[in-house]
């Protein structure tokens, strides 16, 4: 897994990175760092993911809460997330759609949580580009919960200038 830097963004397509979720969720498992990861779409909506050192994994869906000028996700939308399984949102520090694992044992049930909302919620077609950041977050002694609200994407951003392409596999 190319692991980077938290401004190093590479580009893809929906269909690549939906398919290479699974791959890219497991290598960030059962590596012994904190790694941080956000999926932005072309609107600037995301999905993203923190890998504790121990394993456990958080997804998150951007909600409403912070989305900025992107499109807003409708009512039906959120039940469609809340009846998946995901926590709602929050203001302050859990802000977006959330879902926490302990482990490996919830990896395929995030991919598929996330493959849902990217398609269904999020509206994504396989042919859209995605921008794919993964980095290094400083270890703590217990979890990377510092970095993890330190590198949260709360606001929209102005979009990168890609300096790579992805593999499409």
């Amino acid at each position: 897994m190319n692991v980077g830097r938290y401004d190093e963004s590479r580009t893809s397509s929906v269909g690549s990175f939906i398919a290479n979720l699974p791959e890219m969720l497991g290598a960030m498992v059962v590596d012994p760092r904190c790694l941080v990861a956000v999926i932005e779409f072309e609107d600037v909506r995301y999905v993203q993911f923190w890998v504790e050192s121990d394993g456990a994994v958080i997804a998150e869906v951007i909600s409403n809460l912070n989305i900025g000028d992107a499109v807003a996700l409708r009512p039906e939308d959120e039940e469609r997330l809340r009846s998946a399984g995901w926590s709602e949102p929050t203001p302050g520090p859990k802000p977006n759609w959330r879902f926490e694992s302990d482990g490996r044992g919830d990896l395929v049930r995030i991919v598929s949580m996330v493959r849902d909302a990217v398609y269904d919620v999020l509206r994504e077609r396989d042919s859209n580009p995605v921008s794919v950041r993964v980095w290094e977050g400083r270890h703590q002694p217990t979890r990377c919960g510092n970095v993890r609200d330190g590198s949260r994407v709360h606001e929209r951003e102005p979009r990168h200038q890609s300096e790579g392409v992805l593999d499409e596999r």
